[in-house]
């Protein structure tokens, strides 16, 4: 069960006719376990480091709305002293002027303390970001390639832009807001409380019906919605991808009407999930406002019915009504959270089932450093993919017992239908999957003990598919060995071939190559790999299909320089062609998952 597909496969796939309703589900692994609130003390984790700037926004920010409730409260006291509504001889009339001091000072914090809870919030917010970005790179690192392969690009980019991007509003507008508002409410309530009893008890009503009830009631709906809205918008950035990718195949074979019809279903599904993801937003912002209207207004009657039948004093039911209707503002981020928190808790679930995932393969880092290379022998060697739906546990066997030995200066070609196993057995030789049986030595250690670092570096591979970054052509090669000399690099690149490539360009070895190389045709693609590989100076060379897009005269030429380099070099070459298996000192076929000798 091989991945090997050709270019044009690889462009079409499921564009030219399958609806996107039908494309496989694209998620990384299980999706992290738990509820919510699991998901938010996994995220709450993350921050640990930077608890202390946490507690400076929450400081700040706790400072600042109870000032803003102080200032109106001391305002409305220094204004009943200087009305004189209490009487001349009161003690607020006696102190008025330093209740509007009072209000004069906290009205000035409110702005400073506002000011620092934005600042510390976002330094913590984007300080976690980054260190998230950090960690999801180092795990898909660990993952490629054998587990990435299976994962649509667009769903990778969403995961890694949008969906990391989306646990700001967590970091910078979740934690300290709940933390806020729970502080200002216990400290408001005191306050009230000390007034009159009854508003102390009504208030407590009010701010669990704002700040928990309406929350928790809206979570579950907009979660599911929202997580609908991640999983669409990254199937639609992997068909966008793959089209970009295939779209010189999709003109030629007349298929562009049907990825457009297929674009425009998948667009239509995200914007549909968003649609609704906005829909449950606006109800829960309306039943907010409606609840906290209706608070108010209740709380508003009530203070002026105990205040007529002389149960509260004017004063303190002037002071307190004021000091509640602007208590609000803590608790309505709050209320909102229930709808505005869900996307981001379905972003989170999507980037922890990313780092969840388990590797292919365990990278050795204390393992053992290999000798001088001395050969690569397999013996008895199975592999299969692990099916899930077999009673007995056992795996679906695609190689069964190979038998397969690699000296210094062999030339060892495989053959074989597609779909018989040879990238898999090419993977297995890389260490990118794990056998499911026999014995695998490099140097005569057994692969999974050797060094990872160390295995790298003695193979190489030159897969079909030849990735180009956008840097230079004569960095492109030296991403084999980053200390490589111009001359080395130069060299390299007359070895495969590109002396025709490089007087083309503008600037030769200096020219910036772009948009995955495209301004090169497969065939110079494959050269860039091809050079690669000779850079390297790796003792054994894997080249799977490696003349597969060059005509019969440019693989001649290929084909000589790579026997004429070769010297003490293990090749293994996988290819359908003929005249590149006429070349191979022993030649090897695969056929029902069996190496035999041709």
């Amino acid at each position: 069960m091989s991945r090997q597909r050709t270019s044009t496969q690889k462009g079409t796939g499921s564009l030219s006719g399958t609806s996107t309703s039908a494309m496989p589900k694209e998620e990384f692994g299980p999706l992290a376990g738990g509820g919510s609130l699991s998901i938010m003390r996994r995220m709450a984790g993350l921050m640990r480091p930077l608890a202390a700037t946490e507690g400076k926004a929450i400081g700040c920010g706790s400072l600042g709305h109870l000032c803003s409730v102080w200032c109106v409260m001391a305002a409305t006291a220094a204004l009943i002293g200087l009305s004189g509504l209490t009487g001349n001889g009161s003690w607020l009339s006696r102190t008025w002027i330093a209740w509007a001091v009072v209000s004069i000072v906290a009205g000035v914090l409110k702005g400073v303390m506002a000011y620092g809870e934005q600042y510390y919030n976002h330094e913590m917010a984007f300080s976690v970001l980054r260190d998230i970005r950090v960690t999801v790179f180092d795990k898909m690192r660990t993952l490629a390639p054998a587990k990435l392969s299976r994962r649509g690009r667009g769903n990778m980019v969403t995961v890694l832009t949008d969906d990391i991007e989306a646990l700001e509003i967590f970091y910078a507008h979740t934690l300290s807001p709940i933390a806020i508002a729970v502080i200002t409410a216990v400290v408001n309530l005191v306050t009230l409380t000390a007034l009159s009893g009854w508003m102390g008890l009504m208030a407590l009503v009010s701010y669990l019906i704002v700040g928990l009830v309406i929350p928790l009631l809206s979570a579950s709906p907009t979660f599911r919605v929202a997580m609908a809205e991640r999983t669409a918008q990254g199937r639609l950035h992997s068909l966008l991808l793959e089209t970009l990718d295939g779209r010189r195949e999709l003109v030629a074979l007349g298929a562009a009407d049907q990825v457009r019809q297929n674009l425009d279903e998948a667009t239509g599904d995200m914007l549909e999930s968003r649609r609704r993801t906005s829909r449950n937003t606006l109800y829960n912002d309306l039943a907010t406002q409606v609840a906290t209207l209706v608070c108010m207004a209740v709380f508003t009657l009530a203070v002026c019915a105990l205040a007529g039948r002389g149960a509260i004093g004017l004063a303190p039911a002037m002071i307190g009504l004021v000091g509640f209707l602007s208590s609000f503002g803590p608790l309505i981020p709050v209320a909102r959270l229930g709808s505005g928190l869900q996307p981001t808790i379905a972003a989170a679930r999507r980037v922890f089932g990313l780092l969840d995932e388990e590797p292919e393969v365990e990278e050795v880092a204390e393992g053992s450093r290999l000798p001088a290379y001395s050969g690569t022998h397999a013996s008895g060697l199975s592999f299969g993919y692990a099916t899930g739906s077999d009673q007995d546990g056992s795996d679906s066997l695609v190689l069964h017992d190979l038998e397969l030995d690699i000296k210094p200066g062999d030339l060892v070609g495989v053959q074989g239908e597609n779909g018989a196993g040879k990238t898999t057995l090419i993977d297995l030789l890389m260490r990118f999957r794990d056998r499911s049986a026999g014995d695998l030595t490099v140097s005569g250690l057994p692969i999974e003990t050797i060094n990872t670092a160390d295995l790298r570096a003695r193979q190489t591979l030159v897969s079909q598919d030849t990735y180009i970054f956008s840097e230079t052509l004569a960095d492109n090669i030296a991403i084999a060995r980053p200390g490589a000399s111009r001359e080395e690099i130069a060299e390299a690149a007359s070895q495969a071939c590109l002396d025709d490539l490089i007087d083309q360009l503008p600037k030769g070895l200096d020219q910036v190559l772009t948009s995955n190389g495209s301004e090169l045709s497969e065939g110079q693609k494959q050269r860039v790999a091809l050079a690669r590989a000779f850079l390297s100076q790796a003792s054994l060379l894997l080249l799977d299909e490696p003349t597969s897009n060059m005509d019969a005269l440019l693989e001649g030429k290929v084909l000589k320089s790579l026997i004429d380099q070769q010297g003490d070099r293990a090749y293994l070459i996988v290819s359908h062609r003929p005249s590149v298996l006429a070349r191979v000192d022993r030649l090897l076929t695969l056929q029902d998952g069996r190496l035999i000798s041709a």
